[in-house]
């Protein structure tokens, strides 16, 4: 991936260049300073930034994509577990809902000292 993202380095930059040499021969062969040239040029360097900033961007979420997978799967051969058995999940599953709809058991209640009876301040003035 480290060389996807210098041949797009690379192609920003010659792009750059070529778009400054277009815009300075366009400007130096005519009479006067043409005005549409330059902002065509100033233009096309902005999009230039912008799709190669998103190349980049794609980019840098695949190697950061590949690098979870590589931990996922390091992981899962450190816990014992085969890789045959890391397949990809189905995503439906013929679980019946009445099986998914029963809520967990509850907890049993953490033992709490009782509350003093009889009359107590909360708040004074």
């Amino acid at each position: 991936m480290v060389w996807v993202q210098r041949v797009t380095g690379a192609v920003f930059a010659i792009g750059v260049v070529a778009l400054i040499a277009a815009v300075v021969t366009m400007a130096m062969r005519a009479d006067s300073v043409p005005p549409l040239p330059i902002y065509a040029g100033i233009l096309g360097l902005v999009a230039l930034i912008l799709l190669a900033g998103a190349c980049m961007a794609l980019i840098s979420i695949a190697i950061s994509a590949r690098r979870g997978s590589e931990a996922l799967w390091r992981l899962a051969k450190q816990g014992g577990t085969t890789t045959a058995a890391i397949g990809p999940a189905r995503p439906f599953s013929a679980q019946p809902l009445r099986e998914a709809a029963q809520p967990e058991p509850a907890e049993p209640a953490s033992t709490r000292p009782p509350r003093p009876s009889g009359r107590r301040l909360v708040a004074e003035r």
